[in-house]
């Protein structure tokens, strides 16, 4: 949101749960939820899709994991004020999205999945090292879950 955008006076806030995943695209519910929200804390240390969005208009914050390689969706958690104190000031957050892993979890346990019209696209090779990267005793098995792809399109993608 810039400077000159007035601040909304409505938002959806109320009418999500506490754990709401939110689908990119299609008809604009990505926009709708998020018309009110503005980023207030990211996470960085290579954790790119985590961040702490503050709504404008009823000064809600939430926990925001954004994936937009595999599942294509937002993953939302409500934070308490005193959960936002202690990322701001300590830069300690809450576990839930963390890993990627955990993310992609969520993802796959939605039972949306995309198919990819390359066995190795870009997004599946980097989530993949990613992957590994993040925790090194990860299995070609579980990255293939997570991914919801061939055990062996998952062994290609780390080679």
């Amino acid at each position: 949101m810039d400077e000159q955008s007035p601040i909304p006076s409505i938002c959806c806030c109320a009418a999500l749960a506490d754990y709401a995943v939110i689908p990119m695209g299609g008809i604009g519910l990505d926009e709708l939820v998020f018309a009110s929200f503005n980023e207030t804390v990211k996470h960085g240390d290579g954790k790119w899709w985590l961040y702490v969005s503050t709504c404008l208009a009823c000064r809600q914050n939430w926990m925001v994991a954004q994936d937009e390689r595999i599942y294509d969706n937002f993953y939302l958690r409500r934070l308490a004020p005193s959960t936002v104190k202690e990322i701001e000031e300590f830069d300690h957050w809450p576990e839930d999205f963390l890993t990627y892993e955990r993310v992609l979890a969520l993802g796959k346990a939605t039972g949306t999945s995309w198919r990819f019209l390359e066995a190795r696209s870009p997004a599946l090779v980097e989530t993949a090292v990613d992957l590994r990267r993040e925790r090194p005793e990860i299995t070609v098995e579980e990255i293939a879950r997570l991914l919801a792809i061939p055990t062996q399109q998952a062994a290609d993608l780390l080679n």
